[in-house]
């Protein structure tokens, strides 16, 4: 059986507020691989605090695949970007300063935590329009959303798919987060549980919590495909 599939990860060392060492990230690696994580998408952040070219990600994803195989951990890592939701996002995609995830047409955008930006719906058009597949993430974090789910929906109208972290479902992120997952689940808003982890301690990359709390609101079946068959998606395109 393939393993699972994580599309939203901080595991490359000292770039962003992920793991702060090569250790710490090889660490991080090896929980993946023993809660049955074999792909990894890293995903720095491109956001106020953050700018993490392209360039740098992928040479850390060179470095730590490396290190990676050279210490026998048998997890893949691909590189990506997290977008916090700006007006430049289809320039710095077309100039690859900021990457999609796995070389594909899908794209981590995420919005402000306290509000979602007027031009949003502008800049999803922009991305649709040039072929960009948008993955929101974490909306369950995003105020605007935990007030009034449906605004979600306009975004989901458009083309865009949704995911949600694995440490809203295990409450770990607060009530509110934890509510607002769940309605999304019952929705049918969700594609994609990911990890959004931070470090071997920080939200570690395990799918187990979470998905025994999905199975019990839309079924066993449905929820594997949330760590499965539907992130493993981005690596069916041609590269």
């Amino acid at each position: 059986m393939a393993g699972f599939v994580d599309i939203h990860n901080h595991i490359l060392p000292g770039l962003d507020d992920g793991a702060e060492t090569l250790e710490e990230a090889v660490e991080m690696a090896r929980l993946a691989h023993q809660n049955g994580i074999t792909r990894i998408v890293a995903t720095p952040h491109q956001n106020d605090w953050h700018h993490v070219t392209g360039q740098e990600t992928l040479a850390g994803v060179e470095l730590l695949q490396a290190v990676l195989r050279e210490r026998g951990v048998p997890v893949d890592i691909y590189a990506g970007s997290e977008l916090r939701m700006s007006p430049d996002i289809p320039e710095r995609l077309a100039s690859q300063t900021a990457l999609p995830l796995a070389g594909s047409s899908y794209v981590l955008i995420e919005f402000y935590f306290d509000t979602i930006p007027f031009f949003s719906e502008e800049v999803v058009f922009r991305l649709r329009t040039a072929g960009w597949k948008p993955i929101i993430a974490h909306p369950e974090r995003v105020y605007d959303i935990q007030r009034k789910p449906e605004r979600l929906e306009r975004f989901i109208d458009m083309g865009c798919l949704t995911h949600i972290n694995v440490s809203s479902l295990t409450g770990e992120l607060g009530r509110s987060c934890l509510d607002t997952a769940v309605a999304l689940l019952k929705r049918g808003w969700v594609d994609i549980i990911a990890s959004d982890s931070h470090g071997a301690e920080n939200r570690p990359p395990d799918f187990g919590a979470a998905l025994s709390v999905a199975a019990k609101i839309v079924g066993e079946e449905a929820a594997r495909a949330l760590v499965l068959e539907n992130p493993a998606r981005i690596f069916e395109e041609e590269q």
